[in-house]
């Protein structure tokens, strides 16, 4: 299984080259390298910049490719035809119709990929404080668990995030949506339950961490969250999918904070 990173034009690919495979490293991976081209005649130029770019990152890669192609259509689909545990994807300001071509892809990978996906902004940094977010139901467990195996091996620390939305307390398991931190993890409602469990397990696996919980626009309150903690890394789910109205809810978070976080953001579909 390995880190499959998706190289666009340098020097544009190199923060998304590095965070890859800074993470590879973490994660202890190997790496597969891909460079999508529209046209027979970028042949050349292609193989010339991954040659470039295994100069860059300085570690072993298992593969190298050069597929002709859609972009989006080929990354998912050299995806799901190997072995990965990871996609890198590069997150681009919009400045010219190139840049409105890339962010529509990594739009495209991050909301149809079945494999957990990385998306890259800014120049990488370590990962020193990740914020992990939960909708606070059974599916962001495994939100939970790769987070916190990637903030060990990174020896981070982790602000674990759960943001109580304005939804019917029978959603939530709050009766008062005022409620404090204290007073809601000494109730037995799902929602102090899995809370109470995430903390554990973080401090099972060796890991800083801090429990929050935040009111309001979840989009809102997590980037305020980042702004506050200066994280590094956004460690999410795709969707929320414990009921219908927690999906309308929870559904176009995830796309609003790829698309506007000041840092990365790591959505997990799978084990990493």
């Amino acid at each position: 299984m390995s880190v499959l990173i998706c190289v666009s034009e340098m020097p544009f690919a190199r923060s998304t080259v590095l965070l890859g495979s800074q993470t590879a490293k973490l994660m202890g991976h190997p790496i597969s390298l891909l460079k999508v081209i529209t046209h027979e005649g970028e042949t050349k130029t292609a193989a010339i910049t991954l040659e470039e770019v295994q100069q860059l990152i300085q570690l072993p890669v298992a593969e190298t490719a050069v597929s002709l192609g859609t972009p989006a259509k080929e990354i998912l689909r050299k995806a799901e035809s190997g072995s990965h545990h990871l996609i890198v994807v590069g997150a681009h300001a919009i400045r010219s119709l190139w840049d409105q071509i890339l962010q529509s892809t990594m739009h495209k990978v991050a909301n149809q990929a079945t494999t957990s996906v990385l998306v890259a902004r800014g120049e990488p940094r370590p990962f020193r404080h990740l914020l992990i977010c939960t909708s606070g139901y059974v599916n962001s467990e495994i939100v939970i668990r790769n987070g916190a195996a990637l903030a060990r091996a990174a020896q981070a620390k982790v602000t674990l995030l759960h943001v109580a939305e304005s939804m019917p307390a029978m959603y939530t398991g709050l009766d008062e949506m005022e409620e404090t931190l204290p007073e809601l993890l000494q109730t037995n409602t799902p929602l102090a339950r899995h809370l109470k469990w995430a903390s554990e397990h973080l401090v099972q696996a060796g890991v800083l961490a801090e429990l929050k919980l935040r009111r309001g626009i979840a989009f809102d309150e997590i980037l305020d969250e980042v702004q506050e903690g200066d994280c590094d890394l956004i460690v999410v789910g795709a969707r929320a999918e414990y009921d219908v109205l927690s999906s309308l809810l929870m559904g176009q978070v995830t796309p609003k904070i790829i698309d506007n976080a000041p840092c990365s953001v790591l959505i997990v579909r799978g084990n990493l």
